[in-house]
């Protein structure tokens, strides 16, 4: 087996820290933000944000399916980022910088130009990430690179809305929620060229000596399989966590824990700095035994330490700091060792089939992942307003509408992390399994030649 070079897999982790800007920051900064500061209703934001993304699944899945049939001579996976990356960025300036009074119509429209684009270019990332190597380890190592972008970015990202208000009286500026935000736009802006001119220029792309142009039906065919079928619930199950966890910690930590907007937020830092730590943690565990038992032990000790979470008393900086650090340390392991997993669902898939799917597997994750954060930002949302609470009053809610916030908070996290940690438990592909089918894939590739 050969290692890959560390400056070919920090060029492939490069855009992680533009895509990363679309995932939890875009959940935890942007729905509070529209319900308050841009006048939309509370409801209707959690519409928005759900509905947008079930909307982009179906997208993901054909894109999925027109990058496993693409051949040009710049790769299979380039042009797909380039054009994603280009349609990501015109998303960015629409959501980041909307001004109030903003109508449902043009916000939905920024919404899903912004996912497109992400979509495109997160689908092609990650199925390339499967096609760097064969090797069962390494693939862990691989996506650990990537989970670890993605890490770095959420810190450095959550940390410009705080640091750009306490830097805007030096420069004559208000603080407030509208500048941390298009501060986080135009950081997010910025990296987009230099990020994905990193990856495709710094990183080889090989032809798939197994792909073959697939129809439609293929599709229908690919979600019948069981093991696709069983690894795509556990990341579903592994994403609502901290989709819920993501959607309401603002208002969790403001209307029941007594903080202000900025101390919930800096606790965040805590929560993703622990992911830098996790990280590398949940690959040597997987090294040690194996990628799914390290996802269920991981998973599991997220349900107990986010039980922990709610359960510390109000007011407690530094207490919530700690527990939040803690939380944060399984939570990285799923993103990671789901993605590594799925290679080895291709090559087995690949075996059985004859043909690799691998663009339409990764994209069919993808558009799982989106669902783990927008069934809590939707559901999340409606029930607050139905429980009459009111984003603008924070701590003045009523005791049953923070009764409602911190139930909702609390239950759904534990219960579909304990059942993302099941599914784990029951995964069949190890490393030896793994290597006999990468053995018949050569075997039957050396026939062909």
């Amino acid at each position: 087996m050969m290692l890959l070079k560390r400056r070919t897999l920090a060029a492939f982790a490069a855009p992680c820290l533009p895509l990363t800007g679309v995932g939890l920051p875009l959940v935890v900064y942007l729905p509070p933000y529209y319900a308050g500061t841009l006048g939309l209703d509370l409801a209707m934001v959690g519409i928005l944000f759900s509905a947008v993304r079930w909307i982009d699944l179906p997208i993901d899945v054909a894109f999925g399916h027109w990058i496993d049939r693409t051949e040009t001579r710049f790769g299979r996976f380039k042009p797909w980022l380039f054009g994603g990356a280009f349609a990501m960025a015109l998303g960015l300036a629409m959501v980041f910088f909307a001004s109030p009074g903003i109508t449902p119509l043009l916000a939905f429209a920024g919404l899903l130009l912004l996912y497109t684009g992400f979509s495109a270019a997160q689908v092609a990332h990650t199925s390339w990430g499967q096609a760097l190597s064969t090797d069962y380890h390494e693939r862990s190592r691989i996506f650990g690179w990537w989970q670890a972008g993605n890490m770095l970015a959420l810190i450095s990202l959550l940390a410009v809305p705080p640091l750009a208000n306490a830097l805007a009286p030096r420069f004559g500026w208000e603080p407030s929620a509208s500048l941390g935000v298009h501060a986080m736009g135009w950081v997010l802006l910025l990296l987009v060229v230099p990020t994905f001119a990193a990856i495709m220029l710094g990183v080889p792309e090989k032809k798939s000596v197994h792909q073959h142009p697939h129809g439609w039906a293929d599709i229908v065919k690919a979600l019948k399989r069981p093991l696709l079928r069983r690894l795509l619930l556990i990341d579903l199950f592994a994403s609502l966590p901290p989709g819920f966890g993501g959607a309401l910690l603002i208002f969790f930590f403001e209307a029941a824990r007594g903080f202000s907007v900025t101390e919930a937020r800096l606790l965040l830092l805590f929560y993703f700095s622990a992911g830098l730590i996790g990280a590398p943690l949940w690959g040597w565990v997987a090294r040690r035994t194996s990628k799914h038992m390290a996802v269920a032990w991981a998973i599991g000790s997220y349900a107990v330490l986010h039980a922990c979470l709610v359960l510390a008393p109000s007011q407690n900086f530094w207490l919530a700091g700690a527990g939040m650090l803690l939380a944060g340390l399984p939570a990285v392991a799923p993103a990671f060792l789901v993605r590594a997993m799925l290679a080895d669902v291709t090559d087995a898939e690949t075996l059985a089939t004859g043909s690799s799917q691998a663009g339409l597997y990764y994209a069919v994750l993808v558009g799982v992942q989106k669902l783990g954060y927008a069934i809590p930002v939707g559901l999340a949302y409606i029930v607050l307003d139905m429980v009459g609470f009111d984003a603008k009053l924070g701590s003045a809610n009523t005791a049953d509408a923070i009764d409602g916030l911190v139930l909702l908070f609390l239950v759904p996290p534990i219960v579909t992390a304990l059942t993302a940690a099941w599914l784990a438990r029951g995964w069949t592909i190890g490393k030896d399994e793994q290597a006999r089918i990468i053995a018949e894939l050569a075997a039957g590739a050396a026939k062909r030649t």
